[in-house]
């Protein structure tokens, strides 16, 4: 299945002097490199390893883009307000905030891996006691980073449209079999929870695999949180203690994945 991601992703990553390049994924993980790349990440490798620039030239794209800074211009305010007084609420609480003085290290975000999934096209619905829940399985998938690369074997996910006030998302939990690509490879459970959220039209647009294509999805906020485990000692240490927040797009009936880990 051609991605709209897959052209940019290959032809962004280039080889810095000092890094090795990993020998290439087998033919069913690869991406179709005669179709055109509809996301706008490069992948740029550097002394760190991997960095992502959100910044493309994609000829494909242009219209796209267009519409994006003018909406960034758009909700941006023309002039900016000064600070405002903390109203009474803000006063109080800051006067029972606990340990004051006490400086407690702030939590640090660092790229580790992108995944990307194919949903399969059928899903299921199931009855809820507040509406309705999708599942959907994995067809297809694959993932790389800085503690290996592989495929996704299998898993699935299930959403929920919620409404909470003003507020309209579609609430993702997820679960994927990664496998290795050592020569026994080793196979580790990635889990993802989190909530998608924009316009009730555009969410649902996103998800639909024929009308998503002229949508931009960098207009729904799409975020996760990750864990992973595993029974294999070679990647347990650096797995089983770890937590990511992810970044994600959902487009028709591909997912990506780009998970920071948090230190």
């Amino acid at each position: 299945m051609g991605s709209w991601l897959d052209d940019t992703l290959l032809n962004n990553v280039y080889q810095h002097p000092d890094i090795p390049v990993p020998p290439q994924a087998p033919v069913h993980a690869m991406p179709d490199l005669n179709e055109d790349s509809d996301w706008d990440t490069t992948l740029v490798v550097t002394d760190e390893w991997l960095k992502v620039a959100s910044e493309r030239r994609h000829s494909g794209w242009e219209s796209v883009e267009r519409r994006w800074i003018e909406n960034q211009q758009a909700v941006q305010p023309a002039v900016q307000k000064p600070p405002s007084e903390p109203t009474k609420e803000a006063c109080e609480a800051m006067a029972r905030f606990p340990y004051p003085n006490m400086s407690i290290p702030t939590p640090q975000l660092e790229f580790d891996f992108r995944m990307r999934v194919i949903l399969n096209s059928q899903s299921a619905s199931v009855a809820v006691s507040d509406g309705f829940k999708k599942w959907s399985t994995f067809s297809d998938g694959n993932w790389a980073g800085r503690f290996g690369h592989g495929v996704v074997v299998n898993g699935g996910q299930e959403s929920q449209d919620l409404v909470y006030g003003k507020t309209v998302a579609t609430q993702i939990e997820a679960t994927h079999k990664l496998q290795t690509e050592d020569e026994v490879p080793a196979y580790i459970e990635c889990k993802a929870r989190g909530n998608m959220t924009g316009a009730p039209e555009m969410l649902k647009t996103l998800q639909d695999p024929n009308a998503s294509r002229d949508v931009d999805p960098r207009l729904c906020p799409f975020r996760v949180f990750i864990t992973m485990k595993t029974q294999d000692e070679r990647y347990a240490g650096k797995l089983n203690t770890g937590m990511w927040v992810g970044s994600c797009l959902w487009k028709g009936l591909e997912v990506v994945y780009d998970a920071y880990r948090v230190s």
